[in-house]
């Protein structure tokens, strides 16, 4: 397997990634929610807390994410 750097265009430290429903979901530094529909090119959106966030997993149609302070945010 070869591997290609990608740049997310974030600036912040990113600790989770998921995939599903044809989307890819990067997590990170002070509330960093990052998606993209091929894993190349990544678009920043609003999390709604600046809180660390630090896992991402996906399942049942729902984005759930986990950060510090006990965040839970979950995908519409």
């Amino acid at each position: 397997m070869t591997w290609i750097r990608r740049d997310s265009g974030s600036d912040k430290n990113l600790y989770g990634v998921a995939y599903g429903n044809g989307t890819f979901v990067a997590v990170g530094w002070d509330g960093t929610i990052l998606t993209s529909p091929d894993g190349v090119n990544w678009t920043a959106r609003t999390s709604g807390t600046s809180n660390n966030l630090n896992a991402v997993t996906y399942g049942n149609g729902t984005f759930v994410v986990v950060g510090l302070g006990g965040t839970i945010l979950t995908s519409p």
